[in-house]
């Protein structure tokens, strides 16, 4: 009987202690997450130039977070980064659904009425914590479906996964933590913990490629990396918080 009993608990022990657990604590005062808060974004790419916005802070509910921002770019630019990202050559049904999903995750709302000045309005939702961060954005802003970025207590191998309503199964795994500081951002370096997402399952592996976060506990995202599926291109945002000082 104790044998049957041990059977039952063990695995329920392993899956509550389990890293895909998506609850996040910790205090919600967090310094980069108040409203009102600036965070400035950049990309340069070789050839194409550099683009940049300043999204900020709009609301906070216990940590849920409303992070609201502007691109202003034109059509010669997007069509470059069409080809940089691969979508360029995908069938044209595949390629508008890829494009259709990103507008619902990010809220997109487009203005192309002048060719040479499209202003992309965008809200990434998500929840910052003294503990970690996660985010609504596979989830299309559902709250009630989180999918945890990191936990500032993490280890490497720690796998976080989730799949959306469309079969696509994510998992964010952390490769690396800090010892030293070793993330530059201009003149600062910074501990940091590095996550890596790949989509494993369902109709976009294979398609999308990887997705590198470098989070740190006192200011959160602080850089994102894509790398195309065969590893041949490169994007790479860096992102200064508001309270980097």
């Amino acid at each position: 009987m104790k044998k049957f009993i041990l059977l039952i608990v063990i695995p329920l022990i392993i899956s509550a202690c389990s890293e895909d657990d998506s609850t996040l604590g910790g205090s919600t005062n967090v310094e980069f997450a108040a409203v009102g808060s600036k965070t400035y974004v950049y990309t340069t790419i070789p050839g194409l130039g550099e683009i940049s916005s300043e999204p900020v802070i709009t609301e906070n509910r216990k940590g849920n977070v409303v992070l609201e921002g502007r691109v202003t770019t034109n059509i010669e630019f997007l069509r470059k980064i069409d080809t940089l990202l691969g979508t360029a050559s995908l069938p044209q049904a595949l390629k508008e659904a890829i494009q259709q999903k990103a507008i619902r995750h990010f809220d997109m709302k487009i203005d192309s009425t002048d060719l040479n000045n499209i202003k992309i309005d965008y809200k990434i939702k998500g929840k910052a914590t003294s503990e970690g961060m996660q985010d609504y954005i596979h989830s299309e802003g559902d709250e009630s479906k989180p999918f945890l970025l990191v936990k500032y207590d993490a280890k490497v191998g720690n796998k976080y996964t989730f799949q959306d309503k469309d079969g696509n199964k994510y998992v964010r795994e952390v490769t690396y933590r800090s010892t030293t500081d070793d993330f530059q951002i201009a003149f600062w370096l910074l501990k940091v913990i590095k996550v890596e997402e790949t989509v494993t399952e369902g109709p976009l592996k294979d398609l999308l490629g990887k997705v590198i976060y470098y989070t740190n506990h006192k200011f959160g995202l602080v850089g994102v990396e894509w790398e195309s599926p065969d590893k041949s291109r490169k994007l790479k945002l860096t992102i200064f918080p508001s309270n980097l000082e």
